[in-house]
């Protein structure tokens, strides 16, 4: 190397010192890591001249922050290799000084280092900011990691990137953000139900803060054998970061858990609509006051009770300064509730009918008033309430009661029935008033249990003592009739009723009725004697007889009645339970007729178990009971009906005998009509045969003649077919399918409706069974088939279209074609006649018609046709129902 080179390197080195020596500290260390030399840099850093500095170890002045790391790095400088790294190290102060360094040692010619040059840039600025910015996101991390609230963070296409504990917990393992992979939660339709999903997109579409209450999820409850499931609400938050050109590139989730409280504002809400529920159908009525005493609410009770509007068109009402409240002093009982501050009850008696402008009760009531002072829990304003219960039946029932019991006594003096009661330990008597007629003593009388007894005769004080003690001993009541001598010395009978009294189990007193019976006995001895005279009267008539209650309690029964019930009958039983066979007929229809209008009612019924046919009459009596008069009449029924039975089969003769002559009558009339003109025909050919000279047209008249002879054996033939039906009115009927029928009309008709392509539809849905006979059925299915096939028309496809249903208990047939169709109005009356034809179609022969009309007519029907030329025809046939 020449010396210009050597200089130029020099100059070299020198620039790269003072380069290094501007931005850079340089600090030379021996194989000791003894500082041998310092740049400026290194001074000013550590604020210490050059002399103090060199000589001392590296680690003396500039402590390494990690021994560890400077160990590593001296020991890689010592194997000869250099080093790259960044370095922290502490001053004197104890202030950290971060090194971009780069550390090259120097060897010896044996390899060894012996001097290495360390040289760093000061990067403490930047790598405390890095340090502390680390310290803060390990900070934050912790934070949001140990958040009591759930956070997510999503790409702008709604994949999961992140999320903390607590929304880990939130989801659940088992969630498909763990479970599978691609999980495009937006599309969930779950998700999109409870509006997760569309507050996602409506945040990434405003950019806006979307917060919502959702319910995210069901939790599961377990008791004892018993899983309920639990809603689990949270509040949701969701928000986008946005990068410095404004867009879009993460979207937080946070969730928040607030079911205990939804469940508190649902539970609250659920018990204010109670409550409102519960206020709303209380039995009685609820009216609210605010303090000035104008109506906030009023429940539908006390809405029905006054037929008050609702509020909404109801009049304003204030209790303060209504008339109707102040003539009732309402007003004064508002007041007093609210200056008391307590609860008063009261009953008041008011009249509604003086009052039309917010009730239309219009009638007086008694009103059970409850009205108290309450405070407002939320506006702390005082209500008043009042309670409303209407007991004006009540009141009228206290009315009734009162009247009632002056009725009792009234009754008890008409009837001559008083009350007593004895006391059992003081062995004391109670008397009603009317049990002190009875005996003919004053009311005022004290009576004892002896001086009650001693009125009766010794037999029958003998009798109640032995029935008083029984009753004590046993509870057992009793009712006897007895005799008792009164204190003016009259013989009495009286009907005897007592029975005991308990309290918890105990006998403390008996108590019972008396009643004088002397006039009923009287006139129950003097009814029986009427009763065995009635008895003797109606036994000699030759009908049974009955007088009964209303109810079919049997009063009277003669023995012509008795042998047609079949047994003895007690009198007072009932007539249905003693005769069972009247139950299900008339009778019992009769008989509330006869008690309803008071008029006399005559029937018959049949009994089928017995084969009899009794007549009843049923007649009111002026009593109230009911007589009943009862005549066999089965010998005279039955001559009846053999004699009806025989009138029938000579109606049916003369009715075959009408239809026979009618037949012939018609049968001579077709005859006449379509055998007279080949005959006289026929009689034409003949003479011009005799005629004829030669024998070629003699030949051609013979074939003419045979033409004729052909026809009129048509003629006969169609003839006698129609004579068959109208003679056979017997023939077999059977129940018969529409559909079958039509199909098996069908099969025969295949080839011609294959070549006619016509289209045949059905409706028998209605009516798709009928009890015909089948040879007349499919005969007439099939001249409508072949007569829609016959008279189609060239300018459209053929169709007949087949329809049922019932009429008048009548079965509809309808057959609907697009033929050419008729005039009827040219040929209606004739339309069925025989061998009547209106079209010159070849095939036609006018019998079709002809016989179907026969054979629907030979059951009972009848056929009608509706048409109009090249509209089509259709058909309606009534086959009459049996």
């Amino acid at each position: 190397m020449n010396v210009v080179m050597l200089e130029q390197h020099y100059r070299h080195l020198q620039h790269l010192e003072a380069a290094i020596n501007a931005c850079a500290l340089s600090v030379t260390i021996d194989a000791a890591g003894i500082v041998t030399a310092v740049n400026t840099q290194v001074i000013a850093a550590l604020q210490q001249s050059s002399d103090s500095l060199i000589g001392q170890p590296l680690t003396s002045i500039l402590r390494p922050a990690d021994a560890a790391q400077w160990l590593k790095i001296w020991t890689t400088l010592l194997a000869g290799h250099p080093v790259q790294e960044q370095c922290c190290f502490l001053n004197n102060e104890n202030s950290p000084l971060w090194l971009e360094a780069g550390i090259s040692p120097l060897l010896s010619e044996a390899g060894a280092m012996e001097h290495c040059i360390l040289i760093g840039i000061d990067i403490t600025s930047r790598k405390l900011a890095e340090v502390k910015r680390e310290q803060n996101e390990i900070y934050y991390s912790q934070v949001l990691e140990n958040l009591p609230l759930g956070l997510q963070q999503f790409s702008p296409e709604g994949i999961s990137m992140d999320m903390n504990s607590r929304q880990r917990e939130i989801w659940g393992d088992a969630h498909p953000f763990f479970t599978k992979k691609d999980y495009k939660w937006l599309q969930d339709p779950f998700y999109r139900l409870n509006g997760l999903a569309d507050m996602f997109e409506e945040a990434l579409t405003t950019g806006k803060t979307i917060k919502r209450e959702i319910l995210l999820s069901y939790r599961e409850k377990r008791n004892e054998n018993i899983t309920r499931l639990y809603p689990v609400y949270f509040e949701a938050t969701i928000f986008p970061l946005t990068d410095l050109q404004r867009n879009r590139v993460n979207l937080f989730l946070i969730l928040d858990d607030i079911t205990e409280k939804k469940l508190s504002e649902l539970s609250l809400q659920k018990s204010e609509r109670l409550l409102d529920n519960i206020i709303e159908n209380l039995p009685i009525g609820y009216i609210q006051f605010d303090n000035f005493g104008f109506i906030r609410r009023i429940n539908q009770t006390q809405r029905f009770f006054f037929n008050s509007p609702y509020p909404a068109v109801r009049q304003p009402f204030n209790v303060m300064n209504d008339e109707l409240s102040t003539m009732f002093e309402l007003d004064k009982l508002f007041i007093q509730a609210l200056e008391q501050n307590k609860s008063l009850r009261v009953e008041k008696r008011i009249d509604f009918s003086q009052d039309k402008r917010w009730t239309t009760v219009g009638r007086e009531v008694y009103l059970d008033l409850t009205v108290f002072p309450v405070i407002e829990p939320v506006d702390k304003e005082m209500i008043v309430v009042a309670l409303v219960n209407d007991i004006t039946d009540k009141k009228m029932q206290e009315l009734e009661n009162r009247k009632n019991q002056e009725f009792l006594q009234q009754t008890g003096s008409i009837g001559k029935i008083g009350g007593w009661e004895m006391d059992i330990d003081s062995q004391q008597v109670r008397w009603t008033d009317q049990s002190y007629y009875i005996h003919d003593c004053p009311v005022d009388t004290e009576i004892t249990l002896d001086k009650a007894i001693a009125f009766y005769t010794p037999e029958a004080r003998e009798t109640l003592e032995a029935l008083m003690q029984q009753c004590m001993d046993t509870g057992k009541p009793f009712d006897a009739q007895l005799t008792i001598l009164s204190a003016k010395k009259q013989l009495k009978k009286v009907r005897s009723i007592g029975q005991p009294g308990y309290v918890d189990g105990r006998l403390v007193r008996m108590y019972g009725v008396i009643q004088d019976i002397t006039e009923q006995l009287e006139i129950k001895d003097a009814l029986t004697r009427n009763t065995e005279l009635m008895r003797l009267f109606f036994d000699t008539i030759d009908m049974g007889y009955a007088a009964m209650e209303k109810n079919g309690n049997v009063n009277f029964l003669n023995r012509k009645a008795e042998k047609m019930i079949g047994h003895p009958v007690a009198m007072g039983s009932n007539i249905f339970e003693e005769f069972p066979r009247l139950s299900g007929t008339v009778f019992y229809a009769r008989l509330q007729e006869c008690i309803l209008q008071q008029t006399s009612q005559s029937f018959g019924i049949y009994f089928p178990g017995v084969d009899k046919w009794y007549d009843f009459l049923l007649t009111p009596m002026r009593d109230g009971g009911i007589s009943v008069f009862m005549r066999d009449i089965t010998d005279s029924r039955k001559m009846q009906k053999e004699l009806r039975k025989a009138n029938d089969q000579l109606s049916n003769l003369n009715k075959n005998l009408t239809n026979q002559n009618k037949q012939l009558e018609d049968f001579a009339h077709i005859t006449s009509h379509n055998l007279r003109a080949p005959i006289a025909n026929l009689k034409a050919l003949m003479q011009m045969h005799n005629e004829a000279v030669a024998q070629q047209e003699r030949d051609l008249y013979l074939g003419m003649v045979h033409e004729v002879i052909k026809k009129i054996d048509e003629t006969l033939n169609d003839l006698v077919e129609v004579v068959q039906i109208r003679k056979d009115l017997n023939v077999e009927k059977e129940k018969l399918l529409f559909s079958e029928r039509l199909q098996k009309v069908r099969d025969v008709l295949l080839v011609d409706i294959e070549t006619t392509n016509i289209q045949i539809t059905y409706d028998f849905d209605a009516e798709p069974v009928i009890e015909y006979p089948r040879v007349y059925l499919d005969s007439i299915l099939q001249n409508f088939i072949t007569n829609a096939i016959r008279y189609r028309s060239s300018e459209r496809t053929p169709s007949v279209h087949l329809q049922t249903w019932k009429e008048n208990e009548n079965i509809i047939l309808s057959v609907e074609d697009n033929g050419v169709g008729i005039d009827m109005e040219r040929f209606g009356n004739k339309l069925f006649g025989f061998r009547k034809t209106f079209h010159k179609n070849k095939d036609a022969k006018g019998i079709g018609l002809f016989i179907t009309k026969t054979q629907v007519e030979a059951m009972g029907g009848s056929i009608r046709a509706e048409s109009h030329p090249g509209e089509g025809t259709k058909f309606i046939i009534t086959f009459r129902s049996e």
